[in-house]
């Protein structure tokens, strides 16, 4: 049997997971029902896609991930910092077990803006789309 490392998307994710649980965040990877009554802030670690490329004998390409940070409307600040965190962090290198990406700073996109998705509630939600290169 052929053992199959894992994906270049699945090894992104789980390094922006550990990167956000090391810096102490409540991490998920899933969007919390309301009802869960999830303290803020927290981090989302969403949609991971995988866009060809390479040659016969390498694996290129690159991967885009987002990444949401969820705060109350006063936690302005802490959202920011912590959207910051995550988009210095997609800048160069980035090594993971079995993949070597690299993020241009002009490939990185984020956005902080007050949401009111959730009924009688105003949220600062902070948003990461970043797009790492496998070298």
């Amino acid at each position: 049997m052929v053992k199959i490392r894992k994906s270049p998307e699945q090894e992104i994710f789980d390094y922006f997971y550990a990167f956000s649980l090391k810096n102490r965040y409540r991490t998920y990877d899933y969007l919390p029902p309301e009802e869960d009554k999830v303290p803020y802030p927290f981090v989302y670690i969403g949609n991971v896609q995988g866009i060809s490329g390479g040659t016969k004998t390498s694996l290129n390409g690159s991967v885009v991930i987002n990444i949401d940070v969820w705060g109350s409307r006063k936690q302005r600040l802490t959202v920011s910092e912590m959207v910051e965190r995550f988009f210095r962090e997609a800048i160069g290198h980035v090594n993971s077990k079995n993949y070597l990406f690299y993020g241009n700073m002009q490939d990185q996109d984020k956005q902080l803006r007050v949401d009111t998705s959730v009924p009688h509630t105003i949220l600062m939600r902070g948003m990461l789309t970043l797009r790492l290169q496998i070298m």
